[in-house]
């Protein structure tokens, strides 16, 4: 079956968070270099990212540490992303994809910042769907769902088999939507792309690509 629709996760899958983690680095008083490093190991044994950050400040709350960022500094970049964020294969592949008679659309786990910095983009996708405007959020099968109805939007009668979801994590997006009846790639890169792309799950993934001229590549071949 031929794919028709595309959909991206956002964070390091079409956005690079380096500078967001470093920014969180310095506000906690960490190294980069430490603060990454720690990040990694954490992943690589089977953490998350908020017990990464936990084991360099003990206690830490994402949500209250994130408020009195805002609060202290409400026009900063603090957790946000733009332009600049932009992995530097994303539109030159879109602009190929849409070439190619596929419909784009963007869905992950993100605040509700992140719906407008996306539209501001202008990125020639058919849909956006961000997590916390759907309240609900990955790997949460209802999250999927969404995930089919938004593409649905964007090409009405689709199936859920013409259907691609690209992300950077095995259990966050291969597994899910393979169960949602969507096909899957792996994108292997950013914190947890690498190594998730040595996860034995990763071969549930139709594919495992480094970037997203190969994902172009590959499913032109699919035709």
């Amino acid at each position: 079956m031929a794919i028709r629709t595309v959909v991206f996760d956002v964070g390091e899958t079409l956005v690079d968070e380096t500078r967001i983690f470093a920014r969180w680095a310095d506000r906690l008083g960490i190294p980069h270099m430490a603060f990454f490093g720690t990040i990694g190991g954490v992943i690589a044994s089977g953490g998350t990212l908020t017990d990464a950050f936990r084991l360099v400040v003990p206690g830490f709350d994402l949500a209250a540490e994130s408020a009195r960022w805002r609060a202290e500094d409400p026009g900063g970049e603090r957790e946000h992303f733009g332009e600049k964020d932009l992995y530097p294969d994303v539109r030159p592949a879109f602009a190929a994809m849409r070439g190619a008679g596929l419909s784009l659309v963007i869905a992950g786990n993100q605040p509700p910042e992140a719906g407008p910095a996306l539209a501001a983009m202008d990125l020639g996708v058919d849909g956006i769907g961000i997590s916390d405007d759907w309240g609900v959020s990955k790997p949460d099968a209802a999250f999927f769902d969404r995930v089919l109805t938004l593409a649905g939007a964007a090409r009405p009668g689709i199936a859920a088999g013409e259907i691609l979801y690209v992300g950077d994590r095995v259990d966050n997006d291969v597994l899910p939507a393979r169960d949602a009846g969507m096909r899957a790639a792996l994108l292997r890169r950013g914190l947890y792309g690498y190594r998730h792309a040595a996860d034995p799950d990763a071969g549930r993934a139709d594919t495992v690509v480094d970037d997203l001229h190969q994902l172009t590549s590959w499913i032109a071949a699919q035709d």
